[in-house]
C-alpha cells in the first residue's frame, strides 16, 4: 500500500485527491501488469492540508491540522502553488518521498529531502468538474530509485499514460501549455466580449471552436493556421484594429504579426 498526503488543495489538489480515493485503474488488468509487475495494490489517502483549514466536502480523508508533524507515510505531493513549493518542502519532517506538481519548477526545491521528485499533470483542472484520470499523460521526475519506484506505483494506478521529463524538458512543456490553454481560453474570452458588445449569441462560434482544436490534431496547428494574417490580407487587419477597443488593440497587432513572421509575410 502507497500511504499519501496531500498538501494544498487548489484545483489541482482537490483532484489529485479525489483521483486517489477512486483508484481509477483496476491493478488486476492486464495494462497494470504489463506496465509493472510491482505495482502495489492499493493507494491510500491519508489525509491533506490547506491553510484555509477547509474541509473538503467529497473525499473520505481527514483534514490535517498542520505540516510540522505528519502522519509516517510513503509520499508527501505537494501541489501549492510554485511560489511556495520551496517553503513547504523545507517545513516537511518526514522520511517519505517528497515531491511538488508544478510543470515550471526545477527538481531541486524539493531536494532537502532524501528522495525527491516530481509529478507533473498537463491538464487544466477545476473544482466543479471531475476530471478521469485514465486518459491524462503524468510526467514523472526523481533523483532516487526508491522516488522513482513510488512515483511509477501511483502514475500506474491512476493513468494509462506516464512520460519522464527532466526539469528542462517539463518547463519547456509548461511554457507549450499555457500557449495551448491558458493563451487560447483568454483569446475566447476576449471573442465572448466581442460577440456579447454586438448582442450577437456566442454559440455561433462553437463549431468553429470545435473544428479549430480537430484540424489541428488531424494536420498541425502550422498546417491548420487560415486567417487575414496568414494570407496577409491588409484591408481586413485595418478594419479589424479600427473596430475594436483601443485596450484590445495591441494583442490583436501582436498576434497577427506573430502569424505574419511564421509564414513569411
Amino acid at each position: 500500500m502507497i500511504e499519501i498526503i496531500v498538501i494544498g488543495t487548489g484545483n489541482l489538489g482537490f483532484n489529485l485527491c479525489k483521483a486517489i480515493e477512486n483508484q481509477y485503474v483496476d491493478n488486476d488488468s492486464a495494462f497494470a501488469k504489463a506496465k509493472n509487475k510491482n505495482v502495489k495494490n492499493t493507494i491510500n489517502l491519508v489525509g491533506y492540508y490547506n491553510t484555509s483549514a477547509r474541509q473538503l466536502s467529497g473525499l473520505q480523508a481527514p483534514l490535517l491540522d498542520s505540516i510540522d508533524s505528519l502522519p509516517k507515510v510513503d509520499l508527501v505531493i505537494i501541489a501549492t502553488p510554485d511560489d511556495h513549493i520551496k517553503e513547504v518542502s523545507q517545513k516537511l519532517n518526514t522520511e517519505a518521498v517528497v515531491v511538488h506538481t508544478s510543470g515550471s519548477v526545477d527538481l531541486v526545491a524539493v531536494a532537502n529531502h532524501q528522495h525527491h521528485g516530481v509529478f507533473y499533470i498537463p491538464q487544466s483542472f477545476s473544482q466543479s468538474r471531475e476530471m478521469d484520470f485514465t486518459e491524462l499523460p503524468i510526467c514523472i521526475e526523481y533523483n532516487s530509485h526508491t522516488a522513482q519506484q513510488v512515483l511509477e506505483n501511483l502514475a500506474h494506478k491512476l493513468s494509462h499514460k506516464l512520460t519522464h521529463l527532466n526539469s528542462q524538458q517539463r518547463g519547456r512543456l509548461h511554457i507549450a501549455a499555457v500557449y495551448m490553454n491558458n493563451f487560447v481560453n483568454h483569446c475566447y474570452t476576449k471573442a465572448d466580449e466581442i460577440l456579447k458588445d454586438a448582442h450577437i449569441d456566442a454559440s455561433l462560434l462553437h463549431p468553429l471552436m470545435n473544428e479549430t482544436l480537430a484540424k489541428a490534431q488531424e494536420l498541425s496547428p502550422y498546417e491548420a493556421q487560415t486567417g487575414p494574417a496568414r494570407r496577409n490580407d491588409i484591408q481586413t487587419i485595418s478594419r479589424h484594429l479600427e473596430a475594436l477597443k483601443s485596450s484590445d488593440r495591441k494583442m490583436y497587432e501582436a498576434i497577427t504579426q506573430s502569424i505574419k513572421k511564421t509564414y513569411g509575410n
